[in-house]
């Protein structure tokens, strides 16, 4: 008798806070998980790289999320997004995905933390259910942006356009009539632990956006100051860059045909004060069709292309594969392809090819192994996705 009052107690004890925090927020927890298993072929005879098969997770993530009603229309919540990695039992850590704290209202949502830049939201409403930067369903933000990046940006892939951006200040405006605007600043942290560099870098992110019927249209613009892209030495023994600024522009717009076609387009446009007296601009595009064919059957179709880096820069950008003039064509082009069975809302599956081919001066590749001048890279495999 004892041990029943005694397991009831500590079942009371464990189910009071959290009865407690159900009344006081709502929390929710969900997640996503892919898996993909495909052929990568470098396409390299006698150079680098091996043709071989690839078994990895693509952005698995877990969040809990809460909101709590302060009345007035006014409401605090919290996000935790971590990595959630079931094929190489790897992650990157808590809350290192989109997460944040923040107040929501009439005037929008202003939060704290770490978040996907403006500019990468509209980029995303592009590429849809493409990647950003995956092997085998993504690259065209690895020609469009350098990459992607996460975390404080002048210690991280400073050339990179395609952020998640921590110790941040975010806005999201309400809907105004189909119009919204999103805007973002880095804080003073991304300062710390330089020394006797002369930079201060800072981040702002800024995009605007009409969404009326089929139809999207997008605009953003992102600005990097001081994020020496050209990994110039900056101490005092060593000076070289005394700061500039990088930006980028990018465009988009999709169409929505009787939820059967999605047809979405973007164009992107960097340029990078690479030294203090050299720079380089990078122009691109990338289109992608969407086509619900019939029940379960979707087929996706994408292809992006970066032009020959312009400008007077004498160094290719670290973390891209953006390089300076030559006699030869630096640019590069991606086209892939799938087919996707949808067993439930939840969960999918997919075939796909997906090739990057660079012109004789550029060497970008698909991130699994070093591309040569002018070659191919090719990756062809299977997904399955679940959302829970």
């Amino acid at each position: 008798m004892n041990k029943k009052l005694m397991a009831l107690a500590v079942a009371g004890a464990i189910a009071a806070p959290t009865v407690a925090m159900a009344q006081s927020a709502n929390i929710q927890m969900g997640g996503s998980l892919t898996v993909l298993y495909y052929m990568h072929d470098p396409k390299n005879p006698g150079g680098p790289g091996k043709k071989g098969d690839i078994l990895e997770p693509s952005e698995p993530e877990m969040y809990i999320r809460g909101e709590e009603k302060l009345g007035g229309g006014l409401s605090t919540w919290f996000q935790c997004t971590s990595s959630f990695d079931i094929v190489n039992g790897t992650g990157d850590g808590l809350c290192t995905r989109n997460s944040a704290l923040g107040f929501k209202g009439g005037f929008g949502n202003f939060f704290f933390g770490n978040w996907d830049t403006p500019q990468k939201l509209v980029y995303n409403q592009a590429r849809g259910a493409f990647s950003g930067t995956n092997a085998l369903y993504g690259g065209t933000a690895t020609l469009l942006y350098g990459s992607s990046s996460s975390g404080v940006g002048n210690l991280g892939n400073p050339a990179r356009f395609y952020r998640r951006q921590s110790s941040s200040l975010n806005w999201h405006s309400p809907s105004w009539g189909g119009f919204d605007v999103k805007g973002m600043m880095s804080s003073g942290t991304e300062h710390t632990g330089l020394g006797l560099s002369p930079l201060n870098p800072r981040l702002f992110s800024f995009s605007g956006a009409y969404t009326g019927g089929p139809f999207y249209f997008g605009a953003s613009y992102e600005l990097h100051q001081d994020y020496n892209p050209g990994g110039v030495a900056t101490t005092a023994a060593a000076t070289g860059y005394s700061g500039g600024d990088d930006t980028n522009i990018s465009l988009v717009g999709v169409w929505t045909i009787a939820n059967a076609f999605r047809l979405s387009g973007v164009y992107s446009q960097s340029e990078y004060e690479v030294t203090n007296s050299t720079s380089m601009d990078v122009k691109g595009f990338a289109v992608y069709l969407d086509w619900k064919v019939s029940g379960p059957h979707s087929v996706r179709f994408q292809y992006g292309m970066v032009d020959s880096p312009e400008g007077n820069a004498t160094v290719a950008l670290p973390g891209t594969s953006y390089r300076p003039t030559s006699a030869l064509d630096r640019g590069a082009a991606v086209a892939g392809m799938h087919y996707e069975y949808a067993f439930s809302k939840r969960t999918a599956g997919l075939i796909s090819v997906n090739q990057m081919d660079n012109d004789p001066g550029a060497n970008f590749s698909q991130g699994k192994s070093t591309a040569t001048l002018g070659g191919k890279q090719q990756s062809v495999g299977i997904a399955l996705k679940h959302r829970f």
